[in-house]
């Protein structure tokens, strides 16, 4: 008769955990060194608004236009200011442009003006409104210059 082999009591299968240790830790360092740290959250140095004022002033102050009609009148604003055109010391605009460096000046800003004369107007006009730009007490170098027509 055939005998019947036997087999071997076989013990509980091991698995080597040793590699997988190893494995595992390369990819904990790989994830570590490409992954993006969110930087830390640092004061943003805002100023909140406060019922008390600090002299700080945001207040911008927009150009002034005067315009040089064909007859000689001065018009800021759609305000006649000088219709006299003899009197070339033209005061109502000389206080007019004084009022505006001053408050500009006052808001660190600089005083900007734009001079649009008609192309029929005489020049002697246009030459009394650069020098009450000029006057001492006005003082505004920031001018253009532009030509228009009355329609």
């Amino acid at each position: 008769m055939a005998k019947k082999r036997v087999k071997p009591e076989d013990k509980d299968p091991e698995l080597d955990m040793s590699s997988l240790i190893d494995v595992s830790f390369l990819l904990l360092i790989y994830f570590i060194v490409t992954s993006t740290l969110d930087p830390k959250e640092a004061d943003l140095g805002m100023t909140m608004p406060t019922s008390q004022s600090d002299g700080s002033t945001d207040v911008e102050i927009d150009q002034m236009t005067i315009n040089v009609n064909s007859s000689g009148h001065i018009v800021v604003n759609e305000e006649v200011l000088d219709s006299d055109v003899t009197n070339r010391e033209v005061p109502v605009l000389l206080d007019r442009l004084t009022t505006y460096a001053e408050s500009a000046r006052l808001t660190d800003s600089e005083p900007m003006v734009v001079i649009a004369a008609d192309d029929a107007a005489k020049g002697q006009r246009f030459v009394d409104v650069l020098n009450a730009l000029a006057h001492e007490t006005v003082a505004i170098k920031n001018v253009t210059i532009s030509g228009f027509n009355e329609d």
